[in-house]
Parts: C-alpha cells; sequence; structure tokens
C-alpha cells in the first residue's frame, strides 16, 4: 500500500462528519462549542501525519502506544487530548533518562535542603513536578537548551490549553503537528549528551572503587574534568559531596573523593558551593549528626568552609576560638594551638570572611595566643602557631585594628605587657597593623603605641594615648 493510499485512507477518518457525535452530546446535554477541532484543522493533520509516521523507524512505531492514542484524538478532534498523550509519554522518556543517568545524582540536582532525604527510588520521579524535571533534564545535559525551551512552551500550552482548564484557545493543526515532532525526535528518540555519560559513568565508577587512587590517575582525570561545562561541573561537585556523606558509602571510596574533590571545587561556581553549604545546615538542623560530620569533613579538605551559611560559620568558628584557648593554657601547648588556629583560618580567607557575631572574641583569643607566656623557650610563643596568628592579624583593616587595640586594654591582654617577651610580641602585632591601616589617626594611634612599648600595660591610663584615641574608643 502506497504511502498516498495511506493518506487518502487516514483522510477520510480525520474529516469524518462528526455532527452525530456533536448531537449526542447535545442529547447527554453537554457543551459542544470549541471542544471538536474543525474540519480544516484536522486535513492539516490528514495531510501531514502520514508522512511523519512513515519516517519513524519501525522499532519506534512498534509500542509507541501513545502515537495511537494521538491517531485516534486527532480522528476525533479532540487535538487537546492528542497533546496530553504525546506529553506523558514525554514525561516517561525524561524519567527513564534520569534513571539511566543516575537517580542520586538526579535528585542531587533536581531536589534541595532537607526534602533531599525523601527522594531515593524511581517512584519517586512521580513527586517531581513536569517543570522541574525539564529544568533539571537540561541541568543535567540530558536535553539541549533549545529543546527545553520548546518543551516549556508545550508545557505551558498543554497546561493552559488542556481539557481540564476551562479556556477559549483552540489547538490548531500545525501547532499539534510541530509539537508531536518535537516531542518525537527531540525528546523520545534522543539519547544524553557525551558529557552526561562521561559524569555518570565516573561517578558509578568511583562508587565500586576497591583501591585508592595513585597521583598518575588524579592526573589523568583532571583534564576530562577541566574540559566539562560549568554546569556540568556543578552537577559532579553536588553528586560526590552525596556519595561522601552517604552513610553506606565504604573508607575507599570517600578517600579517593577527598583527593580529587578539591580540582573539582576549585573548577565549580560559587553558588553550587552555597547550596551545599545550605544542604549542610539541613543536615545539622535535622539532627544528621554523621552526615553533617562527614559534611564539614568535605569542606575542610576542598578548602570551602567559608562557603558554609553565615550561622554554620559562628557556629564553627565559636568552637574552634574555644578550643585554640584551652590549648593556650594546656599542657604542652606550642604544638596544641597550631591545629585549632588553621582550622580557624580554613573559614577566613578575607576580613570579610571573619562575622561580626564572632570578631571581638576572636581577635581576643589570637592576641592572647600571639603575645605568648612571656618565657624565653621561643620567646614565649608556639614557632608553627606564630605565622598563622600573623596572618590573621595581617587581615585586619582599620575597624578591625581598632577592635584588636581594644582587645589590648583588656585585663586577659594586658596583664601580661609588663613582661618584655610580650611587649616585643606586641610591638611586632602593631607593626603589623600599620601595614594595612590606611586612617591617618590610626597610623598615628599605632606609632604613639610603638613609641611606648614599656607602658603598654598601662598606657590606657596615659592622657595624651587618650586624647589620641578618642574618636574610636570610649574610655570610661
Amino acid at each position: 500500500m502506497t504511502t498516498e493510499i495511506i493518506a487518502k485512507e487516514e483522510g477520510s477518518l480525520l474529516t469524518t462528519d462528526i455532527t452525530r457525535f456533536e448531537e449526542y452530546l447535545n442529547h447527554l446535554g453537554l457543551p459542544t462549542d470549541n471542544i471538536i477541532a474543525e474540519v480544516n484543522e484536522r486535513q492539516v493533520i490528514e495531510q501531514n501525519l502520514p508522512g511523519f509516521i512513515a519516517s519513524l523507524p519501525d522499532e519506534v512505531k512498534r509500542d509507541a502506544r501513545y502515537l495511537s492514542k494521538f491517531v485516534a484524538g486527532a480522528a476525533v478532534g479532540l487535538f487537546d487530548a492528542s497533546l496530553n498523550y504525546v506529553w506523558n509519554e514525554v514525561v516517561l522518556s525524561l524519567r527513564q533518562k534520569a534513571v539511566v543517568y543516575g537517580l542520586d545524582m538526579f535528585f542531587d540536582a533536581a531536589v534541595g535542603g532537607s526534602r533531599r532525604e525523601l527522594y531515593s527510588t524511581e517512584e519517586d520521579l512521580s513527586g517531581i513536578k513536569d517543570n522541574t524535571l525539564i529544568n533539571t533534564c537540561r541541568k543535567l545535559e540530558l536535553i539541549s537548551d533549545i529543546v527545553y525551551t520548546k518543551l516549556q512552551h508545550i508545557l505551558t500550552m498543554r497546561n493552559d490549553i488542556g481539557a481540564s482548564h476551562p479556556n477559549t484557545y483552540s489547538i490548531n493543526g500545525f501547532e499539534l503537528m510541530g509539537w508531536l515532532q518535537t516531542c518525537v525526535k527531540d525528546v523520545l528518540n534522543d539519547k544524553p549528551s557525551e558529557s552526561a555519560i562521561q559524569i555518570k559513568s565516573f561517578v558509578d565508577n568511583l562508587k565500586v572503587s576497591v583501591s585508592v587512587l595513585n597521583d598518575a590517575t588524579i592526573k589523568s582525570m583532571e583534564r576530562p574534568l577541566a574540559n566539562l561545562s560549568l554546569q556540568n561541573t556543578d552537577n559532579l561537585l553536588t553528586s560526590i559531596f552525596g556519595v561522601y556523606t552517604a552513610e553506606k558509602t565504604g573508607n575507599i571510596v570517600r578517600k579517593n573523593i577527598a583527593l580529587f574533590a578539591p580540582h573539582i571545587w576549585q573548577k565549580s561556581s560559587d553558588n553550587v558551593k552555597y547550596k551545599l553549604g545550605v544542604m549542610l545546615d539541613g543536615y545539622r538542623n535535622n539532627l544528621y549528626e554523621e552526615k553533617h560530620k562527614l559534611g564539614v569533613e568535605f569542606f575542610t579538605f576542598c578548602d570551602g568552609n567559608k562557603y558554609q551559611s553565615l550561622e554554620s560559620r559562628i557556629i564553627a568558628l565559636d568552637g574552634h576560638a574555644d578550643d585554640l584557648l584551652e590549648a593556650r593554657y594546656a599542657w604542652d601547648n606550642f604544638y596544641n594551638e597550631p591545629p585549632h588556629m588553621r582550622k580557624l583560618l580554613t573559614f577566613l580567607d578575607t576580613e570579610n570572611d571573619i562575622p561580626p557575631e564572632r570578631v571581638n572574641k576572636i581577635i581576643k583569643i589570637v592576641l592572647i595566643c600571639r603575645i605568648g607566656k612571656g618565657i624565653s623557650y621561643n620567646s614565649g610563643v608556639s614557632p608553627s602557631g606564630k605565622p598563622l596568628y600573623d596572618r590573621f592579624l595581617s587581615l585586619l583593616g582599620d575597624e578591625n585594628i581598632i577592635l584588636a587595640l581594644i582587645a589590648m586594654h583588656s585585663n586577659e591582654v594586658r596583664v601580661n605587657l609588663d613582661n618584655k617577651y610580650c611587649q616585643q610580641h606586641m610591638v611586632s602585632i602593631l607593626n603589623l597593623f600599620k601595614e594595612n591601616a590606611r586612617s591617618e589617626r590610626i597610623q598615628e594611634i599605632l606609632d604613639y603605641l610603638i613609641k611606648n612599648e614599656k607602658i603598654l600595660h598601662k598606657i590606657h591610663n596615659d592622657k595624651t594615648y587618650k586624647e589620641l584615641t578618642k574618636n574610636h574608643i570610649t574610655w570610661g
């Protein structure tokens, strides 16, 4: 049977007079207006559908029941029903792409915050809205940006002019054929991008690794990872974070993630890093203690603690500052102080990273450690801790330099400033401040303090000093 004969036979079916059907609707007391497509619109389908169907491979048509339903709806003139049949198949196809790509990675990209724990199986895909499904498939490169735009339009039209929504708009034949072609050729017969497949393979292999990666292997992984798009790099970072914090993940897999995750972190966007910080907050707030602990480890070896939420950073900095102060007054402090200071510095790349809620406390504790114990051995300061303290103090600008001077006058600090070793260390700190201070008045204050190093422990009583500082320090 030729294509022409098929077209003729199907055309007679699609353009059959439906007056009796409309009469039957009237007999039932049901509306007939804007329900069934006009004959001329059905003729558009009649003329174009046979050729399109004929162009599809036999293996595509063999089980394509949605196409049979599409034709049936078009034959009756129910174009919105035909569109719905095709759209439902698109949704099923996109869900299957998500399964092939990897559900963990898909849900990591689709669902944020505490809700992520609710999604783990294929059945949970039904809880993802169509719009989110399309957006996530685009982010994971399961569909292209152009196809995403087309599907967004089709979804909008399907939702706004479907049979379940009162409307005055009717789908025309050319629109319906165009949407059918987009759905079938761009989605139902399309395969994920090479990058998407590469990421899935990478994560799958990682999950089953049984030996620690050597340097050569990690080096070989860097180049293909560097060639990924920013979106795919972000997706990969999110996925390996999820693998690392999963309770079922083995130690070797976590070790391998710790080895190469910093490379991915450096190439990822700030946006995804802050998003992971929110997820980390969710673990803490929902009492997932082990996941939160593992998440903190991930941020630490990626040198990403500054991307944690403000609340998390305040809590962590407060704890590390307390630990540092405790180590300062404990036995063997020269060796025990540095690890706590290093933890503090993982949160603080710039002065702006210091939360205002904890800046006074941190500055005072660092000053206490930096001026030391006032003994001859190593001048009373931890040799390994000294450069770490100086690194922190070098971050401070005018406003925080004043806070440091106020801390210098506190009982906990000035009680040691009559000691020559502590005086020398305080002068070193004041010279560090001079390098960063912008204000001429602050420079003048610092010069005065350096000039009077022998009386730093009681200079708060000096009239000239009080006059110099009256615009910055309130004296009782």
